[in-house]
């Protein structure tokens, strides 16, 4: 009977401390993910992409708008042109978290900036202020896909106000 009570003792010491384990890996992979979003929008901001090999696979795909950007040089490109084309880019990582299989990672973030020329696909002087929700896919602890998600009111309004600068730009075109 002791024999049993005190098997039934370490067994229940092995499911906590694998419990436990378990809890502290997840809370690593979350940390470490937070670490690599914050990286990444970092990248945006700066223009400096030289750390996304580390984390990031080579042939990762990134869903953007209805495209695929494929391959982790076009992403670089793509993190550039952001970088370049847009003053004040900031954005903050609001909050984010990392599935309970490690396998998908989820941030709610906020993006501000200005377009410096036509280049994005709005007017220079376009004011972007949006909320998103990114999802990335992970496999062998490297991001592997991407998905980016706006709020739509978001867009809307900032695209009514691309198409009022377009307006404007065409009606002073008309009077020269």
């Amino acid at each position: 009977m002791k024999k049993l009570f005190f098997m039934g003792i370490v067994a229940s010491i092995g499911f906590i401390s694998c419990e436990q384990k378990s809890e502290s890996s997840t809370t690593n992979h979350a940390d470490r993910n937070t670490e690599r979003n914050k990286m990444v929008y970092s990248a945006m901001e700066t223009g400096d992409v030289s750390k996304l090999d580390s984390f990031i696979d080579k042939d990762i795909v990134d869903h953007w708008h209805g495209a695929e950007i494929k391959g982790i040089d076009s992403l670089k490109k793509m993190f550039s042109d952001m970088h370049n084309h847009m003053s004040g880019l900031k954005i903050n990582l609001v909050t984010d978290a990392t599935s309970a299989n490690g396998e998908y990672h989820f941030a709610w973030f906020k993006m501000s900036g200005t377009c410096t020329d036509g280049s994005m696909g709005m007017p220079a002087g376009t004011k972007m202020d949006m909320t998103g929700v990114d999802v990335v896919r992970i496999k062998d602890d490297k991001a592997v896909e991407h998905w980016s998600y706006a709020d739509p009111a978001e867009m809307m309004k900032m695209h009514g106000e691309m198409k009022g600068k377009m307006e404007s730009k065409m009606d002073s075109s008309k009077m020269k």
